[in-house]
């Protein structure tokens, strides 16, 4: 009796460890660009971390609902990037973005 006691306490007490671990979820970075170098991408998420992904060939691109482009990416842009299971070092798979505002010439 006290060993399935104590099983059960042990199964207890792992449990919140499980619900923390939840593989297969993509993790996303939120922020602003701060630097491009090459394949290289610096951000400040909105936390105020600094991040540093990469974006590689398989990586998609994502202007507001349609297809965008790694030439889009400018210094300042708000940016979501969905990095996998967010193992370092950080591999794109997929940058959103929203295009920015066009001024109407009057």
């Amino acid at each position: 009796m006290k060993r399935i006691l104590l099983a059960a306490l042990v199964v207890t007490l792992l449990m919140p460890g499980l619900a923390l671990a939840h593989p297969g979820h993509d993790h996303k970075l939120m922020g602003t660009v701060t630097a491009i170098d090459g394949n290289k991408v610096s951000m400040k998420t909105t936390e105020g971390k600094d991040a540093t992904f990469a974006v590689v060939p398989t990586t998609a691109f994502k202007r507001g609902k349609a297809k965008g482009a790694q030439s889009d990416l400018k210094v300042g842009l708000r940016v979501v990037v969905n990095v996998g299971d967010g193992s370092e070092p950080l591999k794109a798979k997929e940058v959103q973005y929203t295009p920015a505002p066009t001024t109407a010439k009057q």
